[in-house]
């Protein structure tokens, strides 16, 4: 595949949809020196979704409602991956290192599609669901065996480090499919309307800050491993990212 359809592929649906050819022809013409100017492009445009045009309608909307659950699926993996930690953690138990999880919920929450309450359109949803999560309900259901089977038992070297890779890559995989649902039952199905997408980015993306400003704190005056940097600062760059979009997103567009 070349680059410059990589490139294209980075960019808004509706953009893509609109100008997706031009984009790929620039890119290809102009070479190597243009891949950077054209992937930054990309990212502005998607932090101001109001200048998306719309080739269906409530397109935009869609497209917002998936991008906000794929943000949700990254920090979930975010969150497994900073485990065990006093200073970010999901549990009632814990409210004051929780209390960033609140403003996201309530997001997702605004930016949930709601089905349609028609039997025809409800067999249908639970069809694409099972269709959807089979795969990483079976790959889940495997790991889970395995690991409570004792075939491996501490495992060390190359077997540890497989093992842990295919641990994450069932994460990854569950978390791409959940996406993938929500985006097959958005097309379908009762989309929020603009003023809530916009409550949901700026709710999520304060979340998320909270969640950076705590991870940020807690590793001031201590020597910090990589990781614990990492996710704070894609932490950080997501919430900025859905602030910005939230503000963008004004509230008398229809689409």
């Amino acid at each position: 595949m070349r680059a410059a359809t990589l490139i294209t592929g980075l960019y808004p649906p509706a953009v893509r949809q609109r100008w997706g050819a031009e984009i790929s022809h620039e890119v290809s013409e102009a070479g190597i020196g243009a891949w950077p100017d054209a992937v930054t492009g990309a990212a502005r445009l998607w932090l101001h979704p109001s200048d998306w045009p719309e080739t269906l309608a409530g397109q935009t909307r869609r497209v917002l409602a998936v991008a906000l659950f794929a943000i949700a699926a990254v920090t979930a993996l975010l969150l497994r991956a900073t485990q065990p930690s006093a200073a970010l953690t999901a549990d009632p138990g814990h409210p004051l290192t929780s209390s960033w999880l609140v403003p996201v919920l309530l997001g997702i929450g605004l930016a949930t599609p709601l089905p349609v309450l028609r039997w025809r359109a409800l067999a249908r949803l639970v069809t694409v669901a099972v269709r959807t999560l089979a795969a990483p309900a079976a790959a889940l259901s495997a790991m889970v065996l395995a690991a409570n089977s004792g075939v491996v038992e501490q495992p060390t070297g190359f077997v540890k480090a497989a093992l842990i890779g295919c641990y994450w890559a069932v994460l990854a995989f569950t978390a791409l499919r959940l996406c993938s649902l929500v985006a097959r039952v958005a097309a379908a199905a009762a989309m929020p309307t603009t003023g809530r997408l916009r409550a949901a980015l700026l709710l999520i993306g304060t979340g998320l800050a909270l969640a950076a400003g705590q991870s940020l704190f807690a590793i001031v005056g201590t020597a910090p491993g990589g990781g614990s940097v990492t996710v704070m600062l894609v932490l950080g760059l997501l919430a900025a990212a859905t602030i910005r979009a939230g503000h963008d997103l004004r509230p008398d567009r229809t689409a």
